[in-house]
């Protein structure tokens, strides 16, 4: 009963946090999985279902049918995969990608079913969906920020194109949302797992690698940004935007593997993170470093007396 309770009332009370309070929201939809990971360990895989399920039934019944499909996606699919990949002995990339790819699996199937159900066409629903949600942020800037009518206008401007882009690369965007969601809750895991002494696999971030291939898809979809047409360009940018997450990652593990040879190297940590989020055009030359890794093994000492330096 305690692991049900956990895993029900931990999981439903962060989502329903993520639907009504904007900002604190934004934190609580990354943490909402991680109670049924909880329940899992303290009851097993039936008690961390159940949890699911119920959790599932009360926020259809208390919001909508949609509400609780958007947490089996987003919360209740990851909550339980993780764990048991984890605690199986998948290694944390492993565990990260097919996590996210069963997410989209399912995200897919349940928004097929959405528009054949009513009929609707998905791109303009989306559309209007993502310019709806920027007409408000408009509005609340107008009343509240008190910005001069000049930088409003330039404001105005800039969320416009953050729309149009964001209504190009919602697959992407949303890949890479369940993909964060499964990173944070698989380390939250690891961590509470390690706590009770529950055996998992705990491979540090630092060896973090893509698969090499993926690095000529990179090169192949930036070759295909040139075309003249939306059918390949649209593709491609959404291609592009996942990987660029993907070796920016790879880039972050070559530099903590580069700062742990020193003997400062929680200095050197805090200090890439401080310069990562004051200078975020560095993301950009991180990226790079992590497409580049593919020819220069950059985390393999050349010689002895480099590896001591």
């Amino acid at each position: 009963m305690a692991a049900v309770l956990i895993g029900t009332l931990g999981s439903g009370l962060l989502f329903s946090a993520s639907l009504a309070v904007p900002i604190l929201g934004f934190v609580s939809a990354f943490l909402a999985p991680v109670p049924l990971g909880l329940a899992r360990i303290k009851g097993g895989s039936a008690i961390a279902g159940f949890s699911a399920l119920l959790t599932t039934l009360l926020l259809a019944v208390l919001f909508s049918p949609p509400i609780g499909a958007w947490y089996v996606v987003q919360c209740g699919l990851i909550g339980l995969l993780i764990p048991e990949m984890a605690l199986r002995g998948f290694r944390p990339s492993r565990t990260i990608i097919w996590t996210t790819a069963a997410g989209l699996t399912l995200t897919a199937l349940i928004v097929a079913a959405f528009v054949v159900s009513n009929g609707i066409d998905l791109q303009l629903f989306i559309q209007k969906e993502i310019t709806d949600s920027i007409n408000q942020a408009t509005r609340l800037y107008e009343q509240h920020a008190g910005l001069p009518a000049q930088d409003l206008e330039v404001l105005k401007q800039g969320m416009q194109t953050v729309g149009q882009i964001m209504s190009r690369t919602y697959p992407a965007l949303t890949t890479i949302n369940l993909g964060l969601i499964s990173a944070v809750t698989l380390l939250l895991f690891m961590r509470t797992a390690t706590k009770r002494a529950v055996a998992v696999n705990c491979s540090p971030f630092k060896e973090f690698k893509t698969p090499g291939p993926l690095v000529w898809l990179l090169i192949v979809a930036g070759f295909a940004m040139l075309a003249p047409s939306p059918l390949l360009t649209t593709p491609a940018l959404n291609v592009l935007s996942v990987l660029g997450v993907l070796y920016f990652m790879q880039g972050l593990a070559i530099l903590l593997t580069i700062s742990e040879r020193s003997s400062f190297a929680n200095t050197l940590k805090v200090l890439l993170g401080i310069i990562l989020l004051t200078q975020p055009y560095l993301v950009v030359v991180v990226t790079v470093l992590g497409i580049f890794d593919y020819w220069g093994d950059f985390r393999t000492p050349r010689t002895t007396q480099e590896e001591n330096l």
